[in-house]
């Protein structure tokens, strides 16, 4: 379980699920894959919190006029928004550990799990939607779990070049889950020659890739 807000990770193993529901109680938003499937043996009601299903919001994509088309899984998503090829751990081996009894690796493959899904979770809120990069495809798939209030990375944008300011970004590789912005670099947001268009450019004035970029938040004026 991670606490977005406070950014910190339990993991519950055996008897230690019973604590689960009581610790979910104080939370509005609860997010998972299958989230009432996770909740129903938690004996958890939604009552009146808002769930998050992180699944994939499409569910396949149509390829070519034969109808030949693409199952999308969690999977995909992940590597394609985040850059992590292997998200999830390979489930007879968590099975393994559970029948051997090997605790310790148990927690760590977890763990291991959920911050991929996190870092998913933080690419989807930033941009509002998932990519979707797999063979001759690159596209964005919106994500319904996105509050419209929540200042995505046009948002940001926006922002820093109203008030001429840069943005420090984290791009590419997804960042660390024990120091997030270690990697993060300064991008200065610039316009076409017609304003129709805001781009990001890096300190030496190439063009980044947005779709690459893990955080963003506003900088510091020069």
């Amino acid at each position: 379980m991670v606490d977005v807000g406070q950014r910190e990770m339990a993991t519950f193993v055996g008897s230690e699920v019973e604590e689960v529901a009581r610790l979910l109680e104080p939370y509005d938003i609860i997010g998972a894959m299958d989230v009432r499937a996770v909740l129903r043996p938690l004996n958890l009601e939604p009552a009146e919190r808002r769930l998050a299903e992180l699944g994939p919001p499409q569910k396949t994509k149509k390829l070519n006029r034969r109808g030949r088309t693409l199952k999308i899984t969690t999977e995909m998503l992940i590597a394609g928004s985040c850059g992590i090829n292997r998200p999830f751990g390979d489930t007879r081996k968590l099975r393994a550990y559970i029948r051997d009894n090997k605790e310790a690796r148990l927690r760590r493959r977890i763990e291991a799990n959920l911050k991929s899904l996190y870092a998913m979770y933080s690419y989807g809120r930033l941009h509002g939607a998932l990519r979707l990069n797999w063979g001759f495809l690159d596209e964005m798939i919106p994500v319904p779990w996105v509050d419209r209030a929540e200042p995505r990375l046009a948002d940001l944008k926006a922002r820093a070049l109203e008030e001429r300011v840069p943005l420090e970004v984290v791009i590419g590789q997804v960042p660390s889950w024990s120091e997030p912005w270690s990697r993060a670099r300064l991008a200065f947001v610039e316009e076409d020659s017609n304003s129709w268009w805001e781009y990001l450019v890096d300190e030496s004035g190439s063009v980044l890739n947005e779709d690459e970029v893990q955080l963003a938040r506003l900088g510091e004026r020069a």
